[in-house]
């Protein structure tokens, strides 16, 4: 386990509490987070976003049909991961409906370093529609970005250069976690390019 992850029990559980993943031991006295079991950042994130979809689907925030079952399949996919990455077979509890089930490490399916642990399939129906959304946030955040830095650098040039990189530097890394998680994607790379487009751009502006 890296550092700072809690050993966990030979066995444990995947679950869903308050709106948050958990592995419980099976005597039920340990709930411990994605992130104390040492499991890699982006995995720790689908499985929140699951969680988090499982109980809107439970307080009846989502009622489309099919949601049940789709919570249930996509939970036991990550659980999958799960015991991947764990390098044994994990339980899991089915957060809507309270089934249970022990999931095998997947065989010949291990992840290389910087791979997305889920490997799902992408709906190619979908990526024009994010593409789209990619690049209309990528003009729109570039366009703020160069409009406010130009009316700061009116003001004060270093001020404008300050606030500029304060915005880039804050903003791009930690939207850009996001471009392992699906939809998320899409919103991480409209603003990271807009970031980028907003300093091909003002240099241009500035001479002009």
């Amino acid at each position: 386990m890296p550092g700072g992850a809690t050993t966990v029990a030979d066995a444990v559980e995947l679950r869903v509490g308050r709106g948050r993943p958990l592995f419980v031991e099976m005597d039920g006295r340990l709930g411990l987070k994605p992130e104390h079991v040492g499991l890699s950042p982006a995995l720790c994130a689908v499985l929140y976003e699951w969680a988090e979809v499982a109980e809107r689907v439970a307080h009846g925030e989502i009622t489309d049909e099919g949601a049940v079952e789709t919570v249930a399949r996509r939970g036991e996919r990550l659980a999958g991961r799960v015991a991947d990455e764990f390098g044994r077979e994990v339980r899991y509890r089915d957060p809507l409906t309270g089934e249970q089930r022990t999931v095998p490490a997947p065989r010949g399916d291990s992840l290389s370093p910087g791979s997305d642990p889920r490997r799902e399939a992408t709906d190619p129906a979908a990526r024009p529609t994010g593409f789209a959304v990619s690049v209309l946030l990528a003009v729109l955040v570039a366009v703020v970005l160069v409009v406010v830095s130009l009316g700061l650098g009116e003001v004060n040039p270093v001020l404008g250069v300050v606030i500029n990189l304060a915005i880039a530097g804050g903003l791009a890394p930690s939207v850009w976690l996001g471009r392992s998680v699906p939809t998320w994607r899409w919103v991480a790379f409209g603003v990271v390019l807009g970031v980028g487009a907003s300093w091909l751009v003002l240099p241009l502006s500035l001479l002009g």
